[in-house]
């Protein structure tokens, strides 16, 4: 039997719906699929939980899973051999190959009915890749002279790493007044559907911005000194050299460039 698995954060999960064949077989399938759902986000699987064909699928939250394995040592395809076993589900029937251009449909109770607004995410599912404070504040005042909506979206919960708490509050509600509305309990599938409609993201290094990027739209997107994934050009910036990404070092990040790129969307 055929089986999907998507694993890590939200980003990544984000990655496998758009560039896996896994996300178009579930979204056709008239038959029971075994689904491992094992982020350490813990609403990335509301994607499925919500689909419009999920009475076809066997869905297995590992969640704990992935973070017992990552946290004994284990990476990348020895956590996927892991989770299919403790599942019972055959790794070798994992569904592979690429979208070859799938769009991925997402299904929400909550969508926000908008178009042509603004995205912005502060924070990050790692605290030190959030905006700080004062670079919000920055943002703001653009973005406040838009004749257009903003959505704030944040989700808090709890997640340690490194003997550290790593992700726990988002709290945007100081910032909403204005054309500014902060959404703090929007489902997954709802916020990326209001990506999908948005006229821009701006923000921090996350899990949108990667949604945004799958989704042609601008990205203006901010993030720590020497960022491993621009340094290294990992497949995690895979938008950075498009002419419609504005994409700064937060010592760097500039109110009028910011300005005049969201005027250019």
């Amino acid at each position: 039997m055929s089986a999907a698995l998507f694993a890590a954060g939200l980003g990544d999960v984000i990655r496998v719906c758009y560039q896996n064949a896994s996300y178009r077989v579930l979204s056709e399938t008239t038959q029971p699929v075994p689904v491992i759902m094992a982020s350490h986000n813990p609403f990335s699987i509301e994607i499925f939980r919500h689909h419009r064909n999920a009475k076809n699928f066997i869905l297995y939250d590992l969640a704990h899973k992935y973070v017992e394995f990552f946290n004994a040592g284990l990476r990348g395809v020895d956590i996927s051999r892991e989770l299919c076993a403790f599942a019972g589900v055959d790794y070798a029937q994992l569904i592979r190959g690429p979208a070859n251009g799938h769009v991925p449909v997402f299904d929400a109770p909550d969508n926000i009915p908008s178009d042509g607004h603004i995205v912005f995410q502060p924070f990050a599912g790692v605290t030190e890749r959030s905006l700080p404070p004062d670079l919000i504040e920055k943002t703001l005042q653009v973005l406040r002279k838009l004749p257009c909506r903003v959505f704030i979206v944040t989700r808090s919960y709890p997640r340690s790493g490194g003997g550290k708490l790593v992700h726990n509050a988002e709290d945007g509600r100081a910032f909403a007044g204005g054309n500014v509305t902060v959404l703090e309990n929007l489902s997954t599938p709802a916020t990326l559907n209001l990506v999908k409609s948005c006229r821009a993201y701006v923000g921090s290094w996350s899990s949108l911005q990667q949604a945004a990027w799958f989704e042609h739209k601008p990205v203006a997107v901010f993030y720590p000194a020497d960022h491993v994934d621009v340094r290294k050009k990992t497949d995690y910036a895979f938008g950075m050299d498009r002419e419609n990404t504005l994409g700064r070092e937060f010592p760097q990040a500039d109110a009028a460039e910011l300005a005049a790129f969201l005027q250019r969307c």
